[in-house]
């Protein structure tokens, strides 16, 4: 019976650490990141690696400005080391969301940028421009360097890769919207003010921050007669937005009109063509170059 006892013991003690290893392996080996959405996304997969699991808050082609997470989100948020977002007005939802959970570090990656205030808000399209991008980028990588020390070389490196692309794409931007025959460009909100700071242009917008504001048709009466005088022949519309006020000024005035990506979320069609942040950065500038000359 004694013999009968130990041997049975025994068994108890190999499955019980069986079950305590299976359980310490299940355990995530990576940092958990998730970002508040798209182009901090993206940026953060390009300096992360496969150090790091990352995850995107907003869904695929959903347009962010309004979105509010659901009970469900922040459940998952919960499990995150960092959450990386904007600020500048883009995400305020994400302070619910701070004071719903207690375990992720919360950090601002806009440090740094000098925002464009118009009225008392801030524009928070910063991503749009090669030049702020490079500042949410060294910010991005700071936050991943001081919460997984071990891995910092690695993000350096990853970080000094994405610098090198960025600042090749900010030359560019440079060089070739340097001498267009025109540096007037129509769009429908005004998402684009840190390309036109940042390369010497001027944006006309059909309507302030917001796509979902209403164009009046003073502005509108307002544009076509720009157009008109100034002989522009390409105006803008944006993916994750249809105005009709801009295919009826194409109509007016006879312009074309031309996609310029706010990048705020991948449609289905751009995430099965394998686009980016840095590849729909490059689209913008031959538009806006096609569009200037």
């Amino acid at each position: 019976m004694k013999r009968l006892i130990s041997i049975f013991l025994a068994i108890l003690i190999v499955f019980s650490l069986t079950s305590c290893n299976t359980k310490i392996s299940k355990r995530p080996d990576k940092m958990i990141v998730y970002a508040s959405f798209y182009p901090l996304y993206d940026l953060t997969k390009k300096i992360a690696g496969d150090k790091v699991v990352v995850q995107n808050i907003i869904p695929p082609g959903v347009e962010p400005h309004d979105w509010e997470p659901t009970t469900r989100h922040v459940a998952d948020i919960e499990r995150a080391s960092v959450v990386i977002y904007l600020g500048l007005g883009m995400d305020s939802w994400i302070n619910k969301v701070e004071t719903s959970v207690s375990g992720p570090k919360f950090i601002n990656v806009s440090t740094g940028i000098n925002a464009i205030k118009v009225g008392n808000a801030l524009n928070p399209h910063v991503w749009l421009s090669p030049k702020e991008s490079l500042i949410l980028a060294k910010n991005i990588k700071n936050a991943l360097s001081e919460n997984d020390k071990k891995n910092k070389k690695y993000y350096e490196s990853n970080y000094e890769n994405l610098v090198k692309t960025l600042k090749q794409l900010d030359n560019e931007y440079t060089t070739k919207l340097k001498n267009t025959k025109t540096k007037t460009f129509v769009v429908y909100h005004s998402a684009f003010d840190y390309i036109a700071r940042d390369y010497g242009l001027n944006q006309v917008s059909i309507v302030g921050m917001s796509e979902e504001a209403e164009a009046s048709p003073a502005k509108i009466a307002e544009v076509i007669k720009l157009i008109k005088d100034e002989n522009i022949k390409y105006i803008f519309t944006e993916p994750l937005t249809s105005p009709k006020p801009i295919q009826s000024i194409a109509n007016e005035t006879g312009a074309k009109v031309l996609p310029l990506n706010t990048i705020e979320g991948l449609t289905k069609d751009e995430m099965d063509k394998g686009y980016d942040h840095i590849k729909l950065m490059q689209q913008n500038l031959d538009n806006l170059q096609k569009a200037l000359n």
